[in-house]
């Protein structure tokens, strides 16, 4: 919803705070997709000896918990500005 009481400078700053964490995401991503691709014997190894847990399933669940962590530390500099 639109409201005229918004400074429009502040879409520039929300850029300035969602695009380093936005190339941070992304960065880890390719990590787990550049393992995937070239080194997929590391995601297969099991985290613990003798368990089933591989390492592409632990580094799956770290993206997305890494991804809810950026984009609470989005929202809490976000609203601190706004």
């Amino acid at each position: 919803m639109f409201n005229p009481s918004h400074d429009p400078r502040s879409v520039g700053s929300a850029v300035n705070v969602g695009l380093p964490l936005t190339l941070l995401l992304i960065v880890v991503y390719a990590g787990f997709i550049g393992l995937g691709t070239f080194a997929p014997s590391v995601l297969a190894k099991p985290v613990f000896a003798g368990g089933t847990t591989t390492w592409a399933f632990a580094y799956g669940l770290f993206i997305i918990a890494f991804g809810v962590v950026l984009a609470g530390i989005y929202v809490l500099i976000a609203n601190r500005r706004g």
